[in-house]
């Protein structure tokens, strides 16, 4: 099976949302949804003290790969 390149992906929405932070307490943000060349779509939150695009690109690109090496699963 071919491997596709993680890093070839498209911010499809963003939405403002709050989530828990560490302390329990909801924490502003924005969700950014992208979709994978596999037509695999992930997202993530971003709190709104980091959200910058440098910030956005690095936490899409880490969450990417993972779900790519996921994709190529197979059973035994």
């Amino acid at each position: 099976m071919a491997t596709l390149d993680s890093r070839k992906w498209e911010i499809t929405a963003q939405r403002e949302d709050y989530r828990p932070g560490p302390t329990g307490a909801f924490v502003a943000g924005v969700v950014v949804t992208f979709r994978l060349p596999s037509g695999t779509t992930g997202s993530v939150f971003i709190p709104d003290s980091q959200y910058s695009a440098e910030i956005v690109r690095a936490a899409i690109a880490a969450r990417a790969a993972v779900m790519e090496a996921v994709n190529t699963l197979t059973g035994a």
